[in-house]
This record gives C-alpha cells, sequence and structure tokens, in this order.
C-alpha cells in the first residue's frame, strides 16, 4: 500500500519517515483510523507491533490457545484513544487508579464474554415497608448499640428475600466455568457499595443462613471498611449472586452488568407510588421494578422467571422471610 493513500497526520509522516517506518505497518488511533504521532511514537519505542507481526501472533494464538469463537479477539484493533478527538485544553485528565482500572477491565471482560439477558418485573412493596416499619419500631424500644438505634433498610430484606429466593430455585445461584456449570450451597450474595473510586460488591456469605438482623449488620460494616479499603479479597471476590440498589438514588429501573464469576445481578429500582384498581376500586400502590440480568451460559429465560415469581412472594409476603 503506497503511504498516499493512508491518512496520516503530516507530523505523523515526518516521524515515520525520520524513523524509516512504514505507514502501512500501522493502525491508526485517530479519528476514522487517522495515524497521529503517538502512534509513530509507540511503534518506535516498542510498545506496539508491526500489523504484520500482529497477524501472525493472531494466527499462532488462533492455533495453539484462542478457544472457538474468540477469534475476532486476537485481531480486532483496539479503539481509538479518546485523547485524539479532542485537544488537551478542552478536558482535565484523571488517571485511573487501581480499582477503577480493574473496574474498567473486568466489565468489559463481562460485556464481551457474557451473553447477558434481561427480565424486568414490577413487585408491589407496600407489605414490604410496613414490616419494615414494624421491625424498626420494635428495635427503636431496644437498647442503642453503640450510641445508634439499630435499624433495617429495604435494601437490607431484598438481599434476604433473594438469599432464600436462591435456595428455592438453586439454577440461578450458579458459575458458569466452562466445561461445567457450579451450583452453590449457599446464597454469597455480593451488595453493591458506590464509592468514590468506583462501584465494589463486598459478599456476605451464607445469607440463606442468617437472619435479617445479621444481614444488615454485615453489610453495614462491609460498607464501611470498603470505604476505608480495608476489605481484604475475599470479602469482595467470588460470590454467587449480586443485589444492586440504585433506588435510594431516584433511579426507577436499571439494568446490571454481571460480575463474573457469578451468573446473574439483581438491579434494584426505586419505589414508585401507582393507582390500580382492586375489588372496584382505585387505591394507591407502591411499586418496585427489579431486573435480573442472566448469563445465557448457565441460566434459561423460563429459570430466570420462575427466580422473579419467587422472589415476588417473599418481597409481598414478607412474614416468611422470617421463617
Amino acid at each position: 500500500m503506497a503511504d498516499n493513500r493512508i491518512v496520516a497526520s503530516p507530523l505523523a509522516r515526518h516521524l515515520a519517515q525520520q524513523n524509516g517506518i512504514e505507514l502501512s505497518q500501522i493502525i491508526g488511533s485517530g479519528p476514522n483510523g487517522r495515524i497521529i504521532k503517538r502512534d509513530i511514537e509507540a511503534l518506535r519505542d516498542g510498545k506496539a507491533m508491526p500489523v504484520s507481526h500482529l497477524a501472525a501472533e493472531a494466527v499462532f494464538q488462533a492455533a495453539t490457545q484462542i478457544q472457538p469463537g474468540q477469534m475476532h479477539r486476537a485481531i480486532m484493533p483496539a479503539l481509538p484513544d479518546a485523547r485524539a478527538y479532542y485537544t488537551p485544553d478542552q478536558y482535565d485528565e484523571l488517571p485511573l487508579d487501581m480499582m477503577r482500572g480493574a473496574i474498567a477491565t473486568r466489565l468489559t471482560q463481562s460485556m464481551q464474554q457474557i451473553p447477558h439477558f434481561y427480565l424486568t418485573r414490577s413487585l408491589a412493596i407496600d407489605a414490604l415497608m410496613d414490616h419494615r416499619a414494624r421491625i424498626n419500631m420494635a428495635l427503636a424500644e431496644r437498647p442503642e448499640l453503640d450510641g445508634k438505634p439499630e435499624k433495617i433498610s429495604l435494601n437490607d430484606l431484598i438481599v434476604r428475600a433473594a438469599a432464600l429466593t436462591l435456595m428455592d430455585v438453586p439454577e440461578v445461584n450458579v458459575s458458569f466455568a466452562g466445561d461445567a456449570i457450579l451450583r452453590h450451597h449457599h446464597a454469597d450474595i455480593g451488595v453493591a457499595v458506590a464509592l468514590p473510586e468506583g462501584l465494589i460488591t463486598p459478599i456476605v456469605s451464607k445469607c440463606d443462613e442468617k437472619p435479617i438482623r445479621a444481614i444488615s449488620a454485615e453489610i453495614k460494616d462491609l460498607a464501611a471498611r470498603a470505604a476505608e479499603k480495608r476489605l481484604k479479597p475475599s470479602e469482595y471476590e467470588g460470590g454467587s449472586f449480586s443485589v444492586s440498589n440504585l433506588g435510594m438514588f431516584g433511579i426507577d429501573q436499571f439494568t446490571a452488568v454481571i460480575n463474573p464469576p457469578q451468573a446473574a445481578i439483581l438491579a434494584v429500582g426505586g419505589p414508585v407510588k401507582k393507582p390500580i384498581l382492586l375489588n372496584g376500586e382505585v387505591v394507591e400502590q407502591t411499586d418496585m421494578r427489579v431486573t435480573l440480568s442472566c448469563d445465557h451460559r448457565a441460566i434459561d429465560g423460563a429459570i430466570g422467571a420462575q427466580f422473579l415469581a419467587t422472589l415476588a412472594d417473599y418481597i409481598e409476603k414478607p412474614l416468611l422471610l422470617s421463617l
């Protein structure tokens, strides 16, 4: 390919000529694949390989390591650097810390490699809210712990409901392991915690065996230590399921990205009041929309629907959470 048929900036052409680099060896990272200064410097400094070398390596990996369906990742060029679209005076650059970098990598892998599908259902939560109010009223009459009144949140009850649902529908309490599906013995639930540095999901282990007060206390402890960056890897890695609740931020509904090695995550929206017709009369009902993200390699649609139906029983008949 002749150089004059390649889209490159004048400075990139000049640097390529100075360093004896053929522009046809380079995949440009600028707008519309334009070759820019940074691309020449990366190849010159050994931080990038010529296209021909990349292709040879891709063929080798395809023949020795890469699984079926993964070939495109070996030969697909990286997305262009966002800096190529703006001048330095148009933005402030905030370097990624280790947590945000790890989050970016994990979520990209999840969306690229896990076939997500989503199921949404509205749940009536008036009974759950009344149940919570009665629990907190009873707790308010007890001595305070560490000078603070003990309170149960709606999210605590949702986590408990999810744990019991996973025991009733164990087909969702799984991980995909390539040549097998791992069905977990307990509901080890990651609870999403938003930090300035990014999102982390500390895990409440064996939620199926713990009463609501124990789950609530553990979530508070994990969230506090996450904010102080004092969590051990064993406290936020693994798990069998996750719950991500944005209802307290005014979000009615959203979809969440699966956190591998888990095969599902429940996205919880906030309470919304709406009129319904009940026994011939219009009454007000509080609904909450939940969306289950599933790994289709391990969970089928009918199983996901069964999970949400069972979850609805626990949410709409909250006395079952105490049994």
